[in-house]
């Protein structure tokens, strides 16, 4: 969705003019900015299950994390396979723990019951077919970015509803049904499970009507 868009540009453009000037400038590596980034996932998981305020902007900042490590090796001309395999393994174990993490959340409340549990898991699996069906096109030599919800767009939409979901139980005030106060957050996760599965389904119709041809 933000794959190759004005938005993504500008983006990239501010960090490359403003931020990796001074990570350059503290003789940081793209693969320092990888580890970090996993290791504020480890928070942003931790945060999920006590306070989604505090997971959702943890998890944002592993975005810009996870966008900065990119930056940077093309900045520096650090760009090896060593690191992108790194930084590609790391990606998935950030994902796999935030969403860890919110499903922590949902069992203090006394709400991880199977509907819970089975969307969580279908986020899971969309968001590990949109990757795999990416590399193994690619390994293919069939490019691969068509479909809305890569992981950019994941990490975003799940940060703001961590971050929102305090905010918007505030409005609610107290309603009867303890749905309600997490229907922010709930409301983001269905449309991730939804989103990520035809993302994967929408990638594997692409890559194998170029393979055809």
């Amino acid at each position: 969705m933000l794959k190759g868009s004005p938005v993504e540009t500008a983006y990239y453009r501010f960090l490359e003019r403003y931020l990796v000037p001074r990570l350059v400038e503290l003789h940081l590596k793209p693969n320092h900015i990888s580890i970090l980034g996993l290791l504020v996932s480890m928070m942003a998981g931790v945060s999920f299950a006590f306070r989604p305020f505090w997971g959702g902007l943890l998890t944002l900042l592993t975005g810009l994390l996870d966008t900065l490590d990119g930056s940077l090796a093309r900045s520096t001309g650090h760009t090896k396979k060593f690191g992108a395999f790194l930084d590609s393994v790391l990606d998935r174990y950030t994902e796999l723990i935030i969403y860890l993490g919110i499903w922590c959340y949902f069992y203090r409340q006394g709400m991880a019951n199977a509907f819970i549990s089975i969307t969580i898991l279908l986020i899971l699996f969309g968001s590990l077919m949109v990757s795999y069906t990416r590399a193994r096109a690619e390994s293919l030599g069939v490019r691969c970015l068509v479909g809305m919800l890569q992981r950019g767009e994941r990490i975003i939409m799940i940060g703001i509803a961590g971050f929102l979901n305090p905010l918007v139980n505030q409005l609610l005030g107290n309603p009867s049904s303890r749905w309600l106060q997490n229907i922010e957050l709930i409301s983001m996760l269905l449309l991730l499970a939804v989103g990520t599965n035809l993302t994967a389904l929408w990638r594997f119709i692409h890559v194998l009507n170029n393979l055809r041809r």
